[in-house]
């Protein structure tokens, strides 16, 4: 199956005071897109300048490796027993969906550059899931990579320090990040939703951060992927619409718990050799029973 991994959406900007200087004043039901992006890139140079970075791109690849198929040992969040209004639901979304920031040196340039693809907690310690293939970009030799961050929607940066499980084949890994000690809201677990459930759908499509939408299941199937050619792994279709940059959002349902997370996509078309006449897009996601292999409640 060739699907698109909708790693991160490239997030650069060469003149920092000139985005800054151009943005309107912030209100506080609006999402200024800069505001969010020159934030990210500020705090990162901060961070940079101390010198101490917990979790270089090296050690990022070694830790993937030492961590496929370990466990993470989880306190079981409070489950919500009623369905909540979508103004609730996003509400919640935005409290525990984090940009995840990748830093890298372009060499071409003085600045710090953001490429940005979309996380969520789970727990209130600072432990975090996203796409393997997002954390995994993070060890290219390709370009020079400085590090990783997450931020917030309250807009705190925080650095990556540690990868604490890693699924190839399920396209999922899990993060510890220096919370510095402070509580962040995290999503409860759920099961995976049946065909026609409503689902929800937060991320950073190409920089528009913290994009709501709602959607169903389409389908829940079995399939080989781009991680796994050897076994069919359990794969979930939305129709909730996201796109380059979302990769490692969560996918809510009603109650707000968790039922799947944002992979890639895969484009369907009339003509498909030569890539003419699209009649629609798959929307791939990976269940939460897949998290859950990863995860041992205590």
């Amino acid at each position: 199956m060739k699907a698109l991994f909708i790693v991160c959406a490239l997030l650069c900007s060469p003149h920092v005071s000139h985005l800054y200087a151009q943005q309107a004043p912030t209100t506080t039901n609006f999402i200024d897109n800069n505001d969010v992006l020159i934030r990210h890139q500020q705090s990162t140079v901060t961070l940079l300048g101390k010198n101490q970075v917990q979790l270089t791109s090296k050690l990022a690849k070694d830790q993937l490796k030492e961590t496929e198929g370990k466990k993470v040992r989880l306190r079981k969040a409070k489950q919500q027993r009623e369905a909540l209004s979508g103004e609730a639901l996003a509400k919640l979304l935005r409290k525990s969906t984090v940009v995840f920031g990748i830093a890298y040196d372009c060499g071409y340039c003085p600045d710090v550059h953001i490429d940005a693809a979309t996380g969520y907690i789970i727990d209130p310690s600072g432990i975090v899931v996203t796409n393997y293939h997002v954390v995994k970009s993070f060890t290219s030799m390709a370009r020079k990579n400085l590090v990783m961050t997450i931020q917030t929607n309250a807009g705190k940066v925080l650095e990556v320090k540690s990868i604490l499980s890693a699924n190839q084949a399920d396209d999922l890994c899990i993060v510890q990040v220096d919370s510095q000690g402070e509580e962040l809201s995290s999503l409860a677990l759920g099961q995976t939703a049946e065909q026609g459930a409503e689902v929800y759908v937060m991320g950073h499509p190409f920089g528009n951060f913290f994009h709501f939408a709602k959607g169903i299941v389409a389908r829940n199937y079995t399939d080989y992927t781009d991680e796994s050619k050897t076994s069919k792994r359990p794969l979930v279709d939305i129709t909730a619409d996201y796109a380059g940059g979302s990769s490692g959002g969560p996918i809510i349902n009603n109650k707000g718990e968790l039922i799947a997370t944002v992979s890639s996509t895969k484009s369907l078309y009339y003509t498909p050799l030569e890539q003419k006449n699209l009649q629609m897009v798959l929307k791939i996601t990976r269940p939460v029973s897949c998290l859950r292999d990863m995860i041992e409640f205590k």
